[in-house]
């Protein structure tokens, strides 16, 4: 990842993108009242929001992705594997966002100085000791632009996959998020 300075730089002369579809989230039973609150990234942080500092609300492409995201569920050699936990629910959200900087582009990876190794990797270990994971110095530096609302960045669970990471209070014009109900 490039340094702050330069980071700064770089991403405000990125092009960003206009995204719309249906995402998933996958929370625990006793949130699922409200599945679009991001309280929860901002009371232990994320991989691309600190603690304390900013509100990212983590969706993915797919149910499966969800799931594995939150590490209930894992792909084996012999196929997806369970692992129990508490209840879980998921939601169909729909989206549209007019400003999304899409990470899984190639050219924007390279011009961020990064890969999808830094993208991915172990974030946790460097948060428990108080140190930024890069992925967390991209996600403040984009969220202190105000113009980008959204991140598409791969999936660190499923490699084929993405997820999206809004900023809520970003959301402008006719952007929005809502719950889908069947």
């Amino acid at each position: 990842m490039l340094e702050d300075d330069r980071l700064n730089a770089v991403l405000s002369t990125l092009p960003t993108i206009a995204l719309e579809g249906i995402a998933f989230r996958s929370v625990l039973e006793r949130f699922a009242n409200e599945p679009l609150s991001a309280i929860g990234s901002r009371l232990v942080g994320g991989r691309y929001n600190l603690r304390g500092e900013f509100e990212a609300l983590y969706l993915a492409n797919s149910e499966q992705t969800a799931l594995q995201e939150v590490r209930v569920l894992f792909e084996t050699s012999q196929g997806l594997v369970a692992i129990s936990g508490p209840p879980r629910v998921i939601f169909s959200v729909e989206y549209s966002l007019n400003a999304v900087l899409d990470i899984t582009n190639p050219e924007i990876e390279s011009n961020l100085g990064t890969n999808f190794q830094e993208l991915t990797g172990l974030w946790e270990p460097m948060q428990r000791q108080h140190q930024l994971a890069p992925t967390q110095r991209l996600g403040a530096a984009v969220y202190r632009l105000s113009s980008i609302q959204a991140l598409k960045v791969p999936s660190a669970q499923a490699p084929t996959s993405y997820n999206l990471v809004v900023f809520p209070d970003r959301l402008f014009g006719n952007s929005f998020l809502r719950v889908r109900s069947h």
